[in-house]
């Protein structure tokens, strides 16, 4: 049925408090944006639009590649676009507080390098991969896919300073390698946490973390057991 429409959240696997949230935070998204216009916050105008759009990347990235995220990490993903976006870049949450970018890019350090290690995790072990990788690899695809995407950001905030006049990076290039630098911090910790998991097989939030994402891609077939 994920063919026929782009879906606003996973129905079947959110809770009735996450599709609200859902709701809520989207809203506020298109909120922002007529009062932008209505104003003449014109440089508001494309941030409020892009962070909308950006909140769809789930169902996006479910349709492209054939993959579903957690609900858990569903959430997480509108919860970090909003703190980034709406509190950051809209009520001047960067101004106001030194330490709001530090913890954004921290966060989304450790949450890419989730996704990156669930996603080459899953791979490893689908039948259809004729490779076998080692704990170690994962780990490390884990870091350097956190670490991409943070490099992509960083493009993203400066193309949208040159074409639209806004100021996402602040203070330029200390802003720049400060945030890259979180980035990779926060995907280490992740990476780190990885490796110990996969080598003693712990019980954690990680290993939870694969099992749920297992469950929401049962096409995905196992090379054991």
């Amino acid at each position: 049925m994920a063919e026929k429409r782009l879906r606003l959240w996973d129905r079947e696997f959110l809770s009735k408090g996450d599709v609200i949230l859902a709701f809520i935070l989207r809203g506020l998204f298109l909120v922002s944006l007529v009062i932008s216009i209505v104003t003449g916050r014109y440089d508001l105008i494309p941030i409020s639009a892009v962070s909308f759009g950006l909140t769809f990347l789930p169902s996006i990235l479910e349709r492209s590649i054939k993959v579903s995220l957690p609900p858990s990490f569903q959430v997480m993903l509108l919860i970090f676009i909003f703190g980034a976006q709406f509190l950051g870049e809209i009520l001047d949450y960067y101004e106001r507080f030194w330490w709001w970018d530090l913890l954004l890019h921290g966060w989304s350090g450790v949450l890419l390098g989730t996704v990156g290690f669930l996603l080459v995790y899953v791979m490893n072990e689908a039948s259809k991969v004729e490779v076998d990788m080692s704990p170690f690899f994962i780990s490390f695809f884990a870091l350097c896919f956190a670490v991409t995407c943070g490099v992509v950001w960083e493009v993203f905030e400066y193309l949208m300073d040159v074409i639209f006049g806004t100021n996402m990076q602040k203070s330029g290039l200390v802003d720049t390698m400060g945030d890259l630098i979180i980035d990779a911090a926060g995907a280490l910790i992740m990476s780190v946490n990885g490796f110990l998991t996969l080598r003693a097989r712990k019980n954690n939030v990680l290993s939870r973390s694969i099992t749920r994402f297992m469950e929401k891609n049962p096409d995905m077939e196992k090379k054991h057991g």
